[in-house]
């Protein structure tokens, strides 16, 4: 079944030869743009007056409207109870607000933010191709995101919420398709949507997962013994520290037994190079969960077909995303 359903996504024979989870993650896939945030950082560091100018930055505010290329990004803020969660909608070129467009809600990994889905080109191509794009920082999903809560007050069942929040909200837009609402996550985004769309499954059109951190259940057992061993306050992942919450909540977790509720046509897209989530838990998924004629694994090749590739193999991730956006686009034409 599994090499049936690669051969049949796209003519993956011809694939080109072409964040698991923790700050880490984020750290080793954007060495470069961390660096250069410390630098930030020291510069100003006891200097008030900058930091204060630094937390009215005018382009998180709602409506702040950036001009792309075939696309427009808008700011737009809404909240998951008291928490404020920070994010910003990408509309087609010819957007007609009078009209309705399918949607994709993006989400990011651990430790990054709407940054990394952004650097990916994911919204830009999407909004380009006419769908709507909804991308969204995680309460407590980093150390520098926009959106409240503290990161070591952060749980993937807090991020479940996060995503049914904004997914409610999105939801009130009259432009939005009812019938045509996408996920797509990158990493620990990926296991938050494929768990939020196995309680949500009416809600989901189909699912684009992307390297998604299936291992994070198996992490947290290889590092604790029981549950009773997880200490109080701070715990280690193999990626780094996280709150005790954070392991607690994923310990017991059957994780393809709780996605495998969804029944809906999900992508997956997988580096073969993997070593933070090895591509064997997407072979899996597959296999045991996204059992259906219409899921299938795109492998991608290539010695940059890491954890995070889209950001630094610029082949894999246009093959990527022409791959993941036809799938949806099959998925709108079945309806016609």
């Amino acid at each position: 079944m599994l090499k049936k359903k690669m051969l049949i996504a796209l003519g993956v024979a011809a694939v080109l030869s072409v964040s698991c989870v923790s700050v880490t993650v984020w750290a080793e896939e954007n060495a470069e743009e961390q660096t250069e945030e410390a630098e930030d950082s020291s510069n100003s560091e006891g200097e008030e007056d900058a930091d204060l100018e630094e937390s009215d930055n005018p382009e998180i505010e709602e409506g702040y409207t950036t001009e792309l290329e075939g696309c427009t990004k808008v700011v737009s803020w809404c909240k998951n109870e008291d928490n404020n969660i920070y994010g910003q909608f990408y509309y087609p070129e010819d957007f007609d607000e009078t009209k309705t467009y399918p949607v994709i809600i993006m989400s990011h990994g651990i430790g990054s933010t709407s940054q990394m889905v952004e650097r990916a080109k994911w919204p830009e191509r999407a909004a380009q191709d006419g769908y709507v794009v909804y991308t969204f920082d995680f309460c407590g999903g980093s150390l520098n995101g926009n959106s409240d809560v503290d990161f070591m007050d952060m749980t993937v069942m807090t991020e479940k919420e996060d995503l049914s929040a904004v997914m409610d909200f999105v939801k009130t837009k009259d432009y939005v398709d009812q019938d045509h609402l996408f996920l797509l996550g990158q990493s620990q985004g990926g296991l938050v949507s494929a768990l939020t769309a196995a309680d949500r499954k009416d809600d989901v059109a189909a699912m684009i997962l992307i390297y998604p951190a299936f291992c994070i259940a198996d992490n947290a057992r290889e590092m604790y013994d029981s549950a009773y061993d997880i200490p109080e306050d701070r715990a280690e992942m193999p990626v780094g520290t996280v709150g005790s919450e954070y392991v607690k909540t994923v310990y017991d977790l059957d994780v393809y037994g709780t996605i495998s509720a969804y029944d809906g046509d999900v992508m997956i897209i997988h580096g073969i190079n993997d070593s933070l989530v090895p591509y064997s838990y997407s072979e899996k998924a597959i296999e045991e969960a996204y059992t259906g004629e219409g899921s299938v694994l795109i492998p991608i090749y290539g010695k940059k077909s890491t954890h995070g590739f889209e950001m630094n193999f610029e082949e894999g991730r246009d093959y990527a995303e022409t791959v993941g956006l036809e799938f949806l686009d099959v998925h709108l034409k079945e309806e016609e």
